[in-house]
């Protein structure tokens, strides 16, 4: 079946068509044959019983009067018949009278035939066995017993064959001829659509029709076809509008985008010099102790909002200049070594801390990813690790990598203080956006290291618990290079 489901309509409908008319005409000829058989049977036992029937009566003077020379003269005429292989008269006790055979047979073989042959005309094989009781005056006299040889039967169940074989040759070419005509109005159709379609694929011209498609099945299928060309028209027509103006208005945003940044470095750059200068004066006159004690309180407040103030221009400026790094090519990272190196820089926090960090990367050893954002998310997720830590206890920070598909998942699980995830859920990753107040923080850590990851075609899933700890999963876009 296989095989068949892979030829082409044309061949599946010979094929079909030429199965169809041989199994029709095969059916036909075996009962015509076996009909013909039937026939010539019934005609055979009808012979045989008027033969019988014949010899019987010729034959009942001959048992009246015991005349067996008789008898056997009138068997010997039956020598004319060639299908008559052995007749035999018997008496009233069934003892053998006469009989005549092309073939000499033993006394008791013929017994045997009578003893054993019922009353009726009966077949065995090639065989036709006819008894036939005589009467005389409603007396039983004796028994006229025949067998003949149907020879005739093979030379005529072959000559059946051979007109059978021959009518099936002849109507599998006709149903070939025929076919290869009338499955042209199908095929050529259908190959006709498979040509179209083929050509649009091929092309990806959406204006090709289908022509000439009727009113049947395949004119149905070409009509659909035509449809949904017509409707892929016009939805490609959409969507190159709809592209167009896609890309006009990504350039317009980028633009702007790239405005609102100059407009924000430009701002923070201004904004800086004169709020240093005003924290500088601050300072100076808190060393010189120019405040008046009952001008302290405001002068605390003017320091601590100068100085919060240049911490977020500090950071402004960090975002900025962080923003103009998110399309450094990828290169070939070693994460053991890259963990090393971040933690050489943190080396101070992780002693005081007492902080244990063991790293598994034996799945995943290296990733294709930019160097500089990768330490970035590592020395990131540490400091927040440190710095968010229960108190009275050293941090524990487990770091690992797994392979999914064409990610690289880094795995950073700690327990520190957690997050109320049903209150700041969906502030995680902003700009700005502190959790816990009780040692210094800018906000802008999970926001950079959302944008780094999101950049590079990857995304972050974070699990959370107050006072159990929490894990990130980073899931790392890891392009070939």
């Amino acid at each position: 079946m296989t095989a068949f489901k892979n030829y082409s309509i044309k061949n599946k409908l010979i094929i079909i068509q030429t199965t169809t008319a041989f199994i029709v005409v095969l059916v036909c000829c075996i009962f015509f044959v076996l009909n013909d058989i039937r026939t010539f049977k019934d005609s055979a036992k009808r012979k045989m019983y008027s033969l019988t029937r014949i010899v019987g009566e010729n034959a009942v003077p001959t048992l009246v009067f015991l005349d067996q020379d008789a008898a056997t003269q009138i068997l010997m005429k039956l020598n004319k018949e060639p299908d008559i292989a052995l007749a035999s008269i018997f008496d009233k006790n069934g003892r053998l009278f006469a009989r005549y055979s092309r073939q000499s047979l033993s006394n008791d073989s013929v017994r045997m035939a009578y003893i054993k042959k019922p009353a009726t005309p009966e077949f065995e094989g090639r065989r036709l066995v006819i008894n036939y009781p005589l009467y005389q005056d409603s007396a039983f006299v004796g028994t006229v017993v025949l067998r003949a040889e149907l020879n005739d039967l093979d030379k005529i169940i072959i000559g059946y064959i051979i007109v059978a074989g021959l009518v099936l040759v002849a109507a599998i070419i006709a149903c070939l001829i025929i076919s290869g005509f009338l499955q042209r109005s199908i095929v050529y159709r259908l190959l006709r659509l498979v040509s179209k379609t083929k050509e649009v694929a091929k092309t990806g011209n959406y204006a090709l029709r289908v022509d000439g498609t009727g009113d049947d099945e395949i004119g149905v299928l070409a009509d659909g076809f035509n449809t949904m060309l017509i409707q892929i028209e016009k939805m490609e027509k959409f969507l190159k509008e709809t592209n167009e103006s896609l890309k006009n208005y990504s350039t317009t945003l980028e633009r702007t985008n790239r405005e609102l940044e100059e407009f924000a470095y430009i701002s923070s750059h201004d904004m800086k010099s004169p709020i240093t200068s005003l924290h500088g004066m601050l300072t100076l006159m808190q060393q010189k102790n120019a405040i008046k004690p009952e001008h302290q309180q405001l002068f605390d407040l003017a320091f601590n909002s100068a100085t919060q103030m240049r911490k977020t221009i500090h950071a402004l400026n960090e975002i900025i200049a962080f923003r103009k790094t998110l399309k450094i090519e990828r290169e070939k990272i070693n994460l053991a070594e890259a963990l090393e190196e971040v933690k050489l820089r943190i080396y101070d926090m992780i002693v005081s801390s007492g902080a244990q960090i063991t790293a598994n990367f034996s799945e995943c050893p290296f990733v294709n990813y930019p160097a500089v954002h990768l330490k970035s998310i590592f020395q990131n997720l540490l400091t927040n690790a440190i710095k968010y830590k229960q108190e009275g206890r050293a941090p524990v920070i487990d770091i690992k990598t797994t392979k999914q598909e064409n990610f690289v998942v880094l795995e950073v699980r700690d327990r520190g203080l957690g997050i109320d995830m049903s209150r700041y859920k969906d502030k995680l990753f902003g700009l700005f956006q502190r959790f816990h107040t009780h040692t210094e923080g800018m906000g802008i850590g999970l926001h950079m290291i959302h944008s780094i990851v999101e950049s590079y075609g990857g995304k972050i899933l974070m699990e959370s618990e107050v006072n159990r700890g929490t894990t990130f999963k980073i899931y790392l876009g890891n392009a070939p290079l």
